[in-house]
This record gives C-alpha cells, structure tokens and sequence, in this order.
C-alpha cells in the first residue's frame, strides 16, 4: 500500500480527526499532510514548530564550530545533540533525495522547484505538499535577513540584506507562519547537518500580482510602511512586536489550495523600539499593525498632525 492510498484509506474510515497525522516520507508526526490545511492543522503547526524551534536551538547552541571537525564526526555530533534535544534527524534518501556527480541535490520521485536565494524546493506530488532544504553553511549562514539603521540627519532607514543565522531563519518561518501566511512547518535537521528541512503546502501561480499581493497582506494584517525606507515595505504586529516586511517579489506571492493568495516566503526583520520611537510615522505604523492584529480600530488621529508647522 502505497502512502497515498494509506491516508486515503484513514479519510475512508474516518480516523484522522483523532491521530496525529505522519509523514511517511521522513517518518514523523506532522500538521501539514496535504494541500489542504485547516484553522486547526495551522494551530497544530504552531505547536510543532515552537517545539522542535526550541529544540533545534538548544542542540545548535552547545554544538562547536563546524569548521573544526570532519563531515562524518560534524554529522556524528549533530545526531547526538540532536537526539538529547528531541529534533527530528531526518534521512534525505528517505525523501528521494541524493546527490548527483556535481554535488547538486536531485530527487528519484519529487519535482525540483526554481531555487532560490535561501533554499532548495522539491514539490512531492503524491501528497500536494513542498520540502523545502535550507543549507547549513560552515560560516552559520542559513537563508536571508536584513539589518535597519537610520540614516543621518533625518533621511529615513536603510535597509541592508545579510545572511541569517538558524535562530533568525526559524524565527521567520515561524512568524510567518503564525501571522496567517502559508502554513510552514520546521521538520527538523538532516541526519548529516546539512540542511533545516521545512514543509509547506503545494501552492500555485498567482493571477494578478499587484491584486494578489494586496489580499495576501490582509491575509496577514500587514500595513503599507509610510516611513522612508529605500524599498516598498510593510509592517506587520506578531509574537507581541513589530516587523518589517519586505522582498514580496512574483516568486513569494502564490495562491493556495483554496485558491486564495498567500505569501510563501518574505524578508522579515524585528524593529527594535528605540527605532520605531525615531519616526512620527513608523510610530503610527505600528500602531495600525497592532490594531488589525488584535482585531481594533486604527487610531483616529489629527490630520493637521501630519503636516510639518512650517507648512500650515
């Protein structure tokens, strides 16, 4: 029998809604098992991700440099942190996965995706969902992230992109998830410590991306950012704390099973307080992301507020 008709079967006789679900690809309990995921798979989703995040952490925290031991004992040691810890060792030919003769990844069953800047997709067809490989580099970097610093003399933020480090890339993921974007599960490490394997559910093309996007940033109460940042960027309210959203180019814009547009991935970074504090409008800003986040009126304010005294 194979994994497709076994959860066909558990539908049949009506058993899902009382067990966890499994992934028969990598042999753990999952949230996301098709296409299709509901309020509660997202809220089950949630729970495993700030389970396994914390784990993942732990067992990076205690690990030495990986530039100071050999492929076979680096991987040695990521399976013993990771077993006290609890974080899932996942087995890449479990995936299909493996390697061709110039190193690159290829899959025996599951279609290679475009790459991107941060990771490797594989869509596995059988069961509508996506595995996504986040490359553990020797140097700690693991996907992107940006840092914000005020410009002189009052002309706006820059805005620049670095790599990320584990702790920020699971960080991303889980907001995002949480904030109402496409449900994205942490699946754990490779058994090797190559990659942090991630989980979504297929998505499809958008159809009209100015529209797209738009009902994708609602999905997830994000605000235009009126502040003068040298790209387009939003703000958005989660974990009790605001973010700056940015890079929702055509590939991280998709529309989901229900065929409703979704944000599969983004540039995301916190906004520190005392840098939210410098600026009237990303004051404001963030007071409105606040609101839709927990569901109240934006603020009414002054519209002679918003004009310089030397204008009025």
């Amino acid at each position: 029998m194979d994994a497709r008709h076994h959860w066909m079967t558990l539908l049949v006789n009506g058993n899902t809604s009382t067990q966890s679900n499994f992934d028969f690809r990598t042999g753990r309990e999952t949230a996301i098992a098709t296409a299709l995921v509901s309020e509660g798979d997202r809220a089950a989703c949630s729970a495993l991700n700030r389970q396994r995040a914390k784990g993942i952490q732990e067992a990076a925290r205690q690990a030495p440099s990986r530039q100071s031991f050999t492929p076979d004992v680096w991987a040695a040691l990521v399976a013993k942190r990771s077993r006290e810890w609890g974080v899932p060792l996942i087995r890449l030919d479990g995936l299909g996965l493996g390697r061709d003769p110039d190193d690159h990844l290829i899959s025996q069953y599951m279609q290679p995706l475009k790459t991107g800047a941060e990771a490797s997709p594989f869509a596995d067809g059988d069961w509508q969902v996506v595995y996504k490989l986040f490359p553990l580099h020797s140097s700690g970097g693991l996907g992107k992230t940006f840092e914000i610093d005020r410009y002189p003399d009052d002309q706006g933020f820059e805005m620049t992109v670095r790599d990320a480090v584990l702790i920020e890339t699971m960080e991303k993921l889980i907001v995002l998830h949480d904030a109402g974007a496409h449900p994205t599960e942490l699946v754990g490490i490779d058994d090797q410590g190559d990659y942090l394997v991630v989980k979504q559910p297929l998505a499809y093309p958008y159809k009209n991306l100015d529209e797209d996007r738009l009902i994708a940033l609602e999905r997830i109460r994000a605000v235009p950012c009126r502040a003068r940042f040298r790209r387009v960027v939003w703000i958005l309210w989660e974990h009790d704390q605001a973010w700056v959203l940015s890079d929702l180019h055509p590939g991280n814009i998709m529309r989901d099973a229900s065929d409703e547009p979704t944000i599969i991935d983004a540039l995301l970074s916190p906004l520190p307080p005392a840098l939210i504090q410098s600026d009237r409008l990303l004051i404001q800003d963030v007071e409105d992301a606040r609101a839709l986040r927990e569901g109240r009126s934006r603020p009414s304010r002054d519209v002679f507020a918003e004009i310089p005294d030397d204008e009025l």
